[in-house]
């Protein structure tokens, strides 16, 4: 027989959510961070919540002038489905009050600012993914920790009652 190839386990890669109510945005978005990440977009907050309801999404980045939301509002709202994605503020407005509120509200692990810089964003991007992936981690290794324990204190009930 012939060599066996070794299947590497892939390394895994940031889901990520764009929604912003511009075509071209969108469009922009995606050509700079596809090779790198799963990317899905969505122009209003009714497209956000089919992806979210259907794909495992580690980071949504939100624009802050949306038709008839903030995206500081959105945040909060993805907050309160999906505590455990990661969120993020862009805007083309020095608007402190939408900082502010994204930050109390929706949680925000970064402010991004239009014209966005590919190479920040990307930076904000692994940080956040990284961040996800260690809340993750944590979360097992504590359930593991409660299983064993419920182990344990089954086999020694077992055991008092022998």
């Amino acid at each position: 027989m012939g060599e066996q190839m070794k299947i590497q386990p892939q390394e895994p890669i940031p889901t990520i959510l764009y929604l912003d109510d511009d075509g071209a945005n969108r469009q922009a978005f995606v050509s700079a961070f596809r090779r790198s990440n799963r990317v899905f977009t969505a122009a209003d907050l009714a497209g956000a919540w089919e992806t979210l309801a259907s794909e495992q999404v580690h980071i949504v980045i939100v624009d802050q002038r949306m038709p008839g939301i903030q995206g500081s509002e959105v945040l909060g709202l993805i907050k309160e489905r999906y505590p455990a994605v990661r969120r993020m503020l862009m805007t083309g407005y020095s608007d402190i009050q939408a900082v502010i509120d994204a930050i109390n509200r929706g949680g925000v692990s970064h402010y991004l600012s239009k014209p966005w810089n590919p190479e920040q964003v990307g930076q904000a991007i692994a940080t956040a993914f990284a961040d996800y992936r260690r809340d993750q981690d944590r979360n097992e290794y504590t359930q593991s920790l409660i299983d064993a324990n419920r182990q344990l204190e089954f086999a020694l009930r077992q055991r008092l009652l022998s």
